[in-house]
């Protein structure tokens, strides 16, 4: 009987080991399908379609006009141009650019400044005005807008949103950005298109309290992270779909509605372009285009859905057609 317990016993025992093996290797693979890490190298998000408001400082202060055409106050700087120093002092801002001039009271500062990814540096005259000097130029140092949040990954933190890199209203350049923050958007109204003007969102924004941060903006969208790690995932973990995954025909876009809710609206895709890493899509979705009139300025960034798989956002509307637009593949969005 001793023995038949001690044999009882030792199965049993056995049977403890290797269920706690079944587990282990169940955690170990659920850990790595959520990271990306096993063989089909699947990897996971979730997908937003959140509206949000968008404020930013620049690194340096962007050239965007000239007060004369006087070569002695402009130099070599052009519209475009970043100022990231005057007489070696960093510049974060225009009243920087003021403090370091009244501080100097110099007729000729050296300024270097960012072209094309490319640092420069000039002398330039300076301009005296009722005793107080200044630069014969005008700069930009903040931004503000609307856009659409596309995914975020809970394993790093991060999301990323709008599609496309911001650029500047007037010169059209991207921005460097020094720092960026989100913040939540209510009571939603939307500004059809016209013949003259392409819609928008408009949108109570709640700038006391921002949900994110983010410095990097490329051509692809922005990437930052979120402060509160349960921020409004309202929508399962998606597959990530790869570039070779989108096909022409049916797919989905997720956007904010009125009343809040993410909801998901018909589109179709009519034509891939890989080597561009976009996707020509239409919206066909009645409910989309009561509410929107098509693609309006904000919703860039809307995550594209096909096959149960993220697989792009919106980037771009045609101005005479907004019913139709370019999209971005995801995976090009994630290289951020």
């Amino acid at each position: 009987m001793k023995k038949n317990n001690r044999f009882i016993i030792s199965i049993f025992f056995a049977l403890l080991i290797f269920c706690n093996i079944l587990i282990k290797q169940k955690d170990k693979d659920i850990l790595e399908t959520f990271q990306g890490e096993n063989i089909s190298s699947k990897k996971y998000v979730y997908p937003l379609g959140n509206i949000v408001g968008i404020k930013a400082d620049t690194d340096g202060t962007l050239v965007i006009g000239f007060e004369e055409d006087d070569i002695e106050y402009i130099g070599g700087l052009k519209i475009g141009d970043n100022i990231i120093s005057i007489e070696g002092e960093k510049i974060n801002n225009s009243k920087d650019i003021t403090n370091i001039l009244n501080k100097l009271c110099s007729d000729e500062v050296e300024i270097v400044f960012e072209r094309k990814d490319e640092v420069k540096k000039c002398k330039i005259k300076t301009k005296e005005e009722n005793d107080r000097y200044k630069l014969g130029l005008w700069v930009r140092d903040k931004i503000s807008g609307i856009g659409t949040l596309t995914c975020y990954n809970p394993i790093t933190n991060e999301f990323y949103a709008i599609g496309h890199g911001i650029c500047d209203m007037d010169t059209d350049k991207l921005l460097s950005i020094k720092e960026g923050n989100i913040y939540n958007a209510s009571n939603i109204d939307i500004y059809k298109n016209n013949e003259k003007n392409v819609g928008q969102i408009k949108a109570i924004i709640d700038y006391n309290n921002s949900v994110g941060k983010f410095s990097i903006n490329s051509n692809n969208g922005i990437k930052g992270n979120f402060y509160n790690y349960n921020y409004n995932f309202n929508l399962p973990l998606i597959e990530i779909g790869k570039k070779n995954d989108v096909k022409t025909g049916s797919a989905y876009i997720l956007f904010q509605s009125k009343e809040g809710n993410v909801e998901s609206y018909e589109i179709k895709i009519e034509k891939i372009l890989k080597e561009e890493n976009n996707m020509l899509i239409k919206v066909v979705d009645d409910k989309l285009i009561d509410y929107t009139g098509g693609i309006v300025k904000g919703m860039s960034g809307a995550p594209i859905i096909q096959n149960n798989k993220l697989i792009g956002s919106l980037t771009y509307v045609f101005k005479h057609n907004p019913k139709k637009g370019y999209g971005i593949f995801i995976d090009e969005m994630l290289k951020l």
